[in-house]
Protein backbone atom coordinates (compact mmCIF):
# COMPACT_ATOMS: atom_id res chain seq x y z
CA UNK A 1 0.00 0.00 0.00
CA UNK A 2 1.50 3.27 -1.28
CA UNK A 3 1.34 6.23 1.11
CA UNK A 4 1.35 9.55 0.28
CA UNK A 5 4.23 11.25 0.65
CA UNK A 6 3.07 14.67 1.57
CA UNK A 7 0.99 13.07 4.19
CA UNK A 8 3.93 10.34 5.39
CA UNK A 9 6.46 14.30 5.87
CA UNK A 10 3.93 15.86 8.05
CA UNK A 11 3.36 12.81 10.24
CA UNK A 12 7.36 13.24 10.69
CA UNK A 13 6.72 17.60 11.79
CA UNK A 14 4.03 16.67 14.25
CA UNK A 15 5.75 13.87 16.04
CA UNK A 16 8.69 16.12 16.10
CA UNK A 17 6.91 19.10 17.30
CA UNK A 18 5.31 16.80 19.85
CA UNK A 19 8.52 15.58 21.64
CA UNK A 20 10.26 19.52 21.16
CA UNK A 21 6.86 20.61 23.40
CA UNK A 22 7.71 17.78 26.44
CA UNK A 23 11.52 19.00 26.03
CA UNK A 24 10.37 22.17 26.53
CA UNK A 25 8.05 21.62 29.50
CA UNK A 26 10.29 19.62 31.64
CA UNK A 27 13.32 22.53 31.02
CA UNK A 28 10.39 24.78 32.57
CA UNK A 29 10.39 22.69 35.69
CA UNK A 30 13.39 24.27 37.73
CA UNK A 31 14.78 22.33 40.53
CA UNK A 32 13.75 24.00 43.74
CA UNK A 33 17.12 25.27 46.19
CA UNK A 34 17.85 25.90 49.69
CA UNK A 35 16.49 29.81 50.34
CA UNK A 36 17.98 31.14 53.60
CA UNK A 37 16.55 33.92 55.32
CA UNK A 38 16.22 35.80 58.44
CA UNK A 39 12.74 37.26 60.04
CA UNK A 40 12.87 40.81 62.15
CA UNK A 41 10.35 43.23 63.86
CA UNK A 42 11.74 46.89 64.09
CA UNK A 43 15.75 45.07 63.61
CA UNK A 44 14.83 42.75 66.58
CA UNK A 45 14.72 39.06 64.97
CA UNK A 46 12.29 36.79 65.86
CA UNK A 47 12.10 33.09 66.88
CA UNK A 48 10.10 30.72 66.57
CA UNK A 49 7.95 31.91 63.37
CA UNK A 50 6.57 29.08 61.19
CA UNK A 51 7.59 29.62 57.50
CA UNK A 52 5.09 27.72 55.17
CA UNK A 53 6.09 27.04 51.58
CA UNK A 54 1.87 26.64 49.92
CA UNK A 55 3.13 24.91 47.24
CA UNK A 56 5.06 22.13 48.42
CA UNK A 57 3.12 22.24 52.05
CA UNK A 58 6.52 22.09 53.93
CA UNK A 59 7.48 24.56 56.72
CA UNK A 60 10.78 25.66 58.88
CA UNK A 61 11.14 27.32 62.11
CA UNK A 62 12.83 30.50 62.42
CA UNK A 63 15.71 30.33 65.35
CA UNK A 64 16.49 32.62 67.87
CA UNK A 65 18.42 34.71 65.52
CA UNK A 66 15.35 35.10 63.09
CA UNK A 67 17.31 32.59 60.76
CA UNK A 68 15.53 30.07 58.44
CA UNK A 69 16.16 27.35 55.69
CA UNK A 70 13.33 26.02 53.36
CA UNK A 71 13.39 24.34 49.64
CA UNK A 72 11.87 27.24 47.13
CA UNK A 73 11.80 28.41 43.71
CA UNK A 74 10.44 31.44 41.58
CA UNK A 75 6.72 32.04 42.05
CA UNK A 76 6.56 29.66 45.39
CA UNK A 77 4.02 31.30 48.11
CA UNK A 78 5.61 31.46 51.43
CA UNK A 79 3.79 32.49 54.70
CA UNK A 80 4.81 34.00 57.62
CA UNK A 81 2.60 32.96 60.72
CA UNK A 82 3.35 33.44 64.70
CA UNK A 83 0.94 34.00 67.61
CA UNK A 84 2.53 37.68 68.13
CA UNK A 85 2.97 39.12 64.70
CA UNK A 86 0.79 39.68 61.71
CA UNK A 87 1.07 37.21 59.13
CA UNK A 88 2.56 37.63 56.13
CA UNK A 89 2.73 35.95 52.24
CA UNK A 90 5.34 36.85 49.98
CA UNK A 91 5.33 35.66 46.20
CA UNK A 92 9.03 34.54 45.54
CA UNK A 93 10.26 36.41 42.43
CA UNK A 94 14.29 35.85 40.68
CA UNK A 95 15.32 38.62 42.58
CA UNK A 96 14.55 36.86 45.82
CA UNK A 97 16.19 33.93 45.34
CA UNK A 98 19.23 35.74 44.35
CA UNK A 99 19.90 37.51 47.70
CA UNK A 100 22.34 35.48 49.56
CA UNK A 101 19.93 35.97 52.56
CA UNK A 102 16.80 37.36 52.24
CA UNK A 103 14.89 39.74 55.31
CA UNK A 104 11.81 40.02 56.02
CA UNK A 105 9.74 42.21 57.74
CA UNK A 106 7.17 41.49 60.31
CA UNK A 107 4.60 43.54 62.23
CA UNK A 108 3.36 43.24 65.60
CA UNK A 109 -0.13 42.29 66.36
CA UNK A 110 -2.15 44.19 67.62
CA UNK A 111 -5.03 43.64 69.34
CA UNK A 112 -7.83 46.67 68.46
CA UNK A 113 -10.01 47.56 71.61
CA UNK A 114 -13.32 48.76 71.05
CA UNK A 115 -13.22 52.60 70.82
CA UNK A 116 -14.53 54.18 74.05
CA UNK A 117 -16.01 57.98 73.72
CA UNK A 118 -15.94 59.28 77.75
CA UNK A 119 -17.39 62.84 77.49
CA UNK A 120 -17.14 64.87 80.96
CA UNK A 121 -19.84 66.55 81.94
CA UNK A 122 -20.22 70.31 80.69
CA UNK A 123 -19.32 72.70 83.28
CA UNK A 124 -20.30 77.04 82.95
CA UNK A 125 -17.73 78.12 85.67
CA UNK A 126 -20.88 79.17 87.44
CA UNK A 127 -20.51 77.15 90.91
CA UNK A 128 -24.79 78.23 91.65
CA UNK A 129 -25.53 77.36 88.05
CA UNK A 130 -23.05 73.71 88.14
CA UNK A 131 -24.16 72.98 91.88
CA UNK A 132 -27.92 72.85 90.24
CA UNK A 133 -26.86 70.37 87.51
CA UNK A 134 -24.68 67.87 89.59
CA UNK A 135 -26.84 64.95 90.52
CA UNK A 136 -27.08 63.72 94.52
CA UNK A 137 -28.08 60.57 95.12
CA UNK A 138 -29.00 60.77 98.91
CA UNK A 139 -27.70 57.82 101.09
CA UNK A 140 -30.36 56.57 104.00
CA UNK A 141 -29.56 56.12 107.49
CA UNK A 142 -30.01 52.68 109.16
CA UNK A 143 -31.66 52.28 112.16
CA UNK A 144 -29.99 49.73 113.98
CA UNK A 145 -32.54 49.37 116.80
CA UNK A 146 -34.62 48.81 113.64
CA UNK A 147 -32.57 46.15 112.25
CA UNK A 148 -32.37 44.36 115.81
CA UNK A 149 -35.97 44.40 115.91
CA UNK A 150 -36.28 42.31 112.74
CA UNK A 151 -33.91 39.31 114.32
CA UNK A 152 -34.67 39.21 117.59
CA UNK A 153 -37.76 39.58 119.55
CA UNK A 154 -38.53 42.93 120.83
CA UNK A 155 -37.70 41.05 124.33
CA UNK A 156 -34.99 42.47 126.34
CA UNK A 157 -34.18 39.37 127.59
CA UNK A 158 -34.67 36.61 124.67
CA UNK A 159 -31.70 35.94 122.57
CA UNK A 160 -31.88 34.04 119.46
CA UNK A 161 -30.87 31.26 121.45
CA UNK A 162 -31.79 31.16 124.68
CA UNK A 163 -31.91 28.05 126.04
CA UNK A 164 -34.26 29.32 128.91
CA UNK A 165 -36.87 30.07 126.93
CA UNK A 166 -40.09 27.98 126.84
CA UNK A 167 -40.10 25.48 123.70
CA UNK A 168 -36.56 25.44 123.21
CA UNK A 169 -35.03 22.10 121.97
CA UNK A 170 -31.43 21.55 121.11
CA UNK A 171 -30.59 20.18 117.74
CA UNK A 172 -27.07 20.49 118.21
CA UNK A 173 -26.73 16.09 118.70
CA UNK A 174 -29.62 16.13 116.41
CA UNK A 175 -29.37 14.05 112.78
CA UNK A 176 -29.49 16.42 109.64
CA UNK A 177 -32.17 15.69 107.57
CA UNK A 178 -31.63 18.36 105.00
CA UNK A 179 -27.98 17.13 104.55
CA UNK A 180 -29.18 13.33 105.03
CA UNK A 181 -31.51 13.99 101.76
CA UNK A 182 -29.19 16.30 99.83
CA UNK A 183 -26.81 13.06 99.84
CA UNK A 184 -29.33 10.45 99.05
CA UNK A 185 -30.57 12.71 96.17
CA UNK A 186 -26.62 13.09 94.71
CA UNK A 187 -27.38 8.99 94.62
CA UNK A 188 -30.07 8.98 91.86
CA UNK A 189 -29.31 12.25 90.56
CA UNK A 190 -28.18 12.00 86.51
CA UNK A 191 -25.00 12.91 85.31
CA UNK A 192 -24.94 16.85 84.39
CA UNK A 193 -24.63 16.85 80.35
CA UNK A 194 -23.13 19.90 80.48
CA UNK A 195 -20.19 18.36 82.11
CA UNK A 196 -17.07 19.06 79.58
CA UNK A 197 -16.27 16.03 78.12
CA UNK A 198 -12.63 15.37 76.90
CA UNK A 199 -11.87 14.26 73.35
CA UNK A 200 -9.34 12.27 72.25
CA UNK A 201 -8.33 13.80 68.66
CA UNK A 202 -6.44 10.91 67.60
CA UNK A 203 -6.25 7.62 67.89
CA UNK A 204 -2.63 6.99 68.07
CA UNK A 205 -0.54 7.46 70.57
CA UNK A 206 1.27 10.72 71.22
CA UNK A 207 4.97 10.20 69.49
CA UNK A 208 3.99 8.20 66.34
CA UNK A 209 1.28 11.20 65.67
CA UNK A 210 3.81 13.66 66.35
CA UNK A 211 6.33 12.24 63.95
CA UNK A 212 3.31 11.83 61.48
CA UNK A 213 2.70 15.25 61.19
CA UNK A 214 5.70 17.44 61.70
CA UNK A 215 8.93 17.10 59.28
CA UNK A 216 12.59 15.01 60.76
CA UNK A 217 14.16 18.56 59.54
CA UNK A 218 12.02 20.32 62.43
CA UNK A 219 13.18 18.01 65.24
CA UNK A 220 17.17 18.20 63.69
CA UNK A 221 17.30 21.86 62.78
CA UNK A 222 14.96 23.39 65.14
CA UNK A 223 15.06 21.19 68.28
CA UNK A 224 18.31 20.22 68.08
CA UNK A 225 17.87 16.54 68.75
CA UNK A 226 19.63 13.52 67.25
CA UNK A 227 17.42 11.18 65.40
CA UNK A 228 17.62 8.13 68.41
CA UNK A 229 16.81 11.35 70.87
CA UNK A 230 13.10 11.76 69.10
CA UNK A 231 11.47 9.41 70.94
CA UNK A 232 12.69 9.35 74.41
CA UNK A 233 11.38 13.02 74.24
CA UNK A 234 7.99 12.73 72.29
CA UNK A 235 7.37 10.35 75.51
CA UNK A 236 8.34 12.96 78.27
CA UNK A 237 6.13 15.59 76.49
CA UNK A 238 3.26 12.43 76.66
CA UNK A 239 3.57 12.81 80.12
CA UNK A 240 1.88 16.87 80.44
CA UNK A 241 -1.79 16.30 80.45
CA UNK A 242 -1.94 18.82 77.39
CA UNK A 243 -0.31 16.74 74.96
CA UNK A 244 -3.09 14.64 73.90
CA UNK A 245 -5.71 17.79 72.88
CA UNK A 246 -2.71 19.52 70.84
CA UNK A 247 -3.25 16.05 68.03
CA UNK A 248 -5.94 18.20 66.16
CA UNK A 249 -4.87 19.63 63.35
CA UNK A 250 -6.15 22.74 63.65
CA UNK A 251 -4.02 23.21 66.65
CA UNK A 252 -1.11 22.55 64.90
CA UNK A 253 0.47 25.96 65.72
CA UNK A 254 -0.06 25.21 69.34
CA UNK A 255 1.81 21.62 68.84
CA UNK A 256 4.88 23.80 67.73
CA UNK A 257 5.23 25.56 70.46
CA UNK A 258 4.13 23.22 73.00
CA UNK A 259 7.14 20.77 71.83
CA UNK A 260 9.75 23.87 71.81
CA UNK A 261 8.46 24.91 75.21
CA UNK A 262 9.16 21.38 76.43
CA UNK A 263 12.67 21.05 74.56
CA UNK A 264 13.73 23.43 77.14
CA UNK A 265 12.56 21.43 79.88
CA UNK A 266 13.89 18.43 78.25
CA UNK A 267 17.50 19.75 77.96
CA UNK A 268 17.73 21.42 81.25
CA UNK A 269 17.01 17.74 82.49
CA UNK A 270 20.03 16.33 80.86
CA UNK A 271 22.54 18.95 81.87
CA UNK A 272 21.17 17.65 85.52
Amino acid sequence: MNINPYLRMKNKLFLLLFVFCVQFGFSQQIPREVLNGQIVADSISVENVQVLNKNTNTFSISDRLGHFHIYAREKDTLVFSSQSFESKKLILTPSDLKVQLLRIQLQVFVNALDEVVISPQSLTGELERDHKNIKITEIKKINNQSALDQLYENDNQSTPDNTAMPGYVNTRYMADFMAIGKKIGKLFRKKDASKPVIIYTSDKIFPEAVQQNLPDSFFRDTLKLNKDEVGLFLSFCESDPKAGQLLDPKRKFELIDFLITKNKEYKALEKE
